[in-house]
């Protein structure tokens, strides 16, 4: 089995969750993602169970924030209207399905 995000290739859901923290945790607060991090994040979003109302009327961009009540960095995805929505790495990995399923 294999998962293919932003263009790169991962063997397991493992893999795909040590990449996303490292990106998580190597962007600065406020960074708005760019490259094969902006890739990655965007492809793994798309694999949210509420995707689609994730999106909403399309994704600007997508950066990192502290979310004061967790206490954790995550990744906030801002809107083309303007709104701003938190999103779950964990909910994203355990939707994810394996490349040709």
């Amino acid at each position: 089995m294999s998962y293919s995000l932003g263009g790169l290739a991962f063997a397991t859901k493992q893999t795909v969750a040590n990449h996303a923290s490292a990106v998580l945790n190597r962007t600065g607060l406020g960074e708005v993602l760019r490259g094969s991090d902006e890739s990655f994040a965007r492809d793994l979003l798309a694999h949210h169970p509420e995707a689609d109302r994730k999106h909403g009327a399309g994704v600007f961009w997508i950066t990192v924030a502290l979310i004061p009540e967790w206490g954790t960095r995550n990744f906030l995805v801002f809107r083309e209207d303007g709104s701003i929505d938190n999103w779950s790495i964990k909910k994203c990995i355990n939707n994810l399905r394996p490349e040709g399923h």
